[in-house]
């Protein structure tokens, strides 16, 4: 098959949503003719790893979120590559910028269009944005905000062929937020190999060592593991690999820190993904008490290497952890409770211990990238079976997310595509190359600041990396 994937990130940025959108399009180049459309330093087609080929949109900032240039001139060019491509199948991994122009080249050219959720649907405000974006949580979570995220992610799933649920807990939160086309549940895959051949540490000697690794923010709840180590003896050290999405927030772990006279705390900072299983080996648990998590990557790369993983109620640690491969607790558990099972699993004997491990790599065995290939591919294979059509209400919907999202010369260029789409018979394969692009092409981020204001305090989480891309946009608008 041939196949796009477009996210909005570059390889190796944007968390676990970035590796997996970079790496599940790796794994099928293996085996298909695969372009991956995401930031890059220009807009052209380059070669990437093992054969996978990458169609780069000139994007700047210095962060993980960088912001494209989609002007009608990109926007045309894009068109223009996908029409030479002819891929069999468009695969989105975020409903926003690259993604939402893929799905209206997509729904213009009857080729199907599957978006993987990397969110929860139906809980999308509370998905970190008003943490991510540094505004007021009452505010994000507003009737206005709530009616706004609902119209916007609805239609664009409304123009999806099928979405991709992560696990159950996704599917039902799908189901929940109203889309009624197919849906099919394929998790998270890893290369387990980079993993499996983990040492167990000694359970036996000291210091204990808890590892978590995210970003420092509210949602991943550092904070919490902070109060949870100053519940334990003085032979515990927690390490934090990740960097501060909010300044604030590192101050506050610093200031209880400080307050405690915690020294066995290390913050390792941002490091390099290949060095994961290395900290991972050195780790006697690895604890979680984050709010929400869709399928963590860092809890299935914590079992996968053996690490036992003790957590907080979320959708991950429902799926994945019991006693067998460590501890569930429940959402409102004290930091005392959760401290009693570490040192309850620290202090096993380690034939108990080593069996912990052993069923922790068992435990996520079917997550492996060649199983998560396979199914993708069934799922594909069953959509391509269903007959595509462009109808005057699928119309109406890329009317409405080109409307809310683009402003200047590329909206112009995109309804014009879209109303040649609805009045003629037939979608002709040549109709986009031969649009008409106007001569001045701005950018479609030329935006007043009063409209992205609105968009703020409105978009769903699961366009979170697109908030802060603009926000980054926004600073560099103001010489900051």
């Amino acid at each position: 098959m041939r196949i796009v994937f477009t996210s909005i990130f570059r390889a190796g940025m944007g968390g676990g949503a970035g590796r997996v959108a970079h790496e599940l399009a790796r794994q099928f180049a293996l085996q298909h003719e695969v372009v991956i459309i995401c930031p890059a330093d220009n807009t052209g087609l380059s070669d990437g790893e093992g054969g996978l080929s990458v169609y780069g949109i000139r994007s700047a900032g210095a962060t993980e979120f960088q912001m494209p240039d989609l002007s009608a001139r990109t926007v045309k060019q894009l068109f223009e590559f996908l029409d030479s491509f002819q891929p069999d199948i468009v695969h989105a991994h975020e409903p926003a910028l690259m993604g939402l122009i893929a799905q209206i080249w997509a729904r213009m050219n009857s080729v199907p269009f599957v978006h993987t959720s990397h969110v929860l649907p139906s809980k999308a405000v509370d998905f970190g944005t008003s943490d991510t974006l540094n505004i007021p949580g009452p505010l994000v979570r507003s009737s206005i905000s709530n009616f706004a995220v609902h119209r916007v992610l609805l239609n664009f799933f409304y123009n999806c062929d099928a979405l991709i649920a992560l696990n159950q807990s996704a599917y039902d939160s799908i189901r929940e937020f109203g889309y009624t086309g197919p849906v099919f549940i394929v998790p998270n895959g890893r290369a387990l190999s980079h993993y499996d051949k983990s040492q167990y540490p000694d359970i036996t000697r000291d210091p204990k060592v808890l590892l978590f690794i995210g970003f420092l923010n509210e949602r991943k709840n550092q904070y919490y593991l902070l109060k949870v180590l100053n519940a334990l003896p003085d032979n515990y050290t927690l390490r934090l690999i990740g960097k501060p999405l909010n300044p604030e927030y590192k101050a506050k772990l610093d200031k209880y820190i400080a307050k405690h006279d915690l020294t066995n705390v290390e913050f390792i900072g941002q490091i390099e993904h290949d060095q994961i299983p290395r900290y991972l080996e050195e780790a006697h648990v690895f604890p979680s008490a984050s709010t929400m998590e869709v399928q963590s990557l860092v809890v299935i790369e914590a079992l996968a290497s053996g690490t036992p993983v003790i957590g907080l109620s979320n959708e991950t640690i429902d799926e994945l952890v019991n006693e067998d491969v460590g501890a569930w607790l429940a959402k409102d558990q004290k930091p005392a409770a959760f401290a009693a099972q570490i040192e309850r699993i620290c202090n096993l004997p380690p034939e108990e211990y080593l069996e912990l491990c052993q069923n922790a790599r068992k435990r996520v065995a079917h997550l492996d990238w060649s199983n998560v290939v396979a199914a993708t591919t069934e799922a594909y294979r069953e959509i391509l079976t269903i007959k595509l059509s462009v109808s005057e209400e699928e119309s109406d919907m890329l009317t409405s997310l080109v409307k809310f999202f683009t402003l200047g010369d590329v909206r112009e260029y995109l309804l014009e595509v879209i109303d040649e789409a609805r009045r003629g018979p037939m979608i002709e394969k040549a109709l986009l190359p031969k649009m008409k692009v106007p001569k001045k092409a701005r950018s479609w981020m030329e935006v007043p600041s009063s409209t992205w204001l609105l968009s703020w305090l409105t978009i769903t989480v699961s366009v979170v990396g697109y908030l802060f891309m603009k926000l980054m946009g926004k600073d560099d608008d103001s010489g900051g």
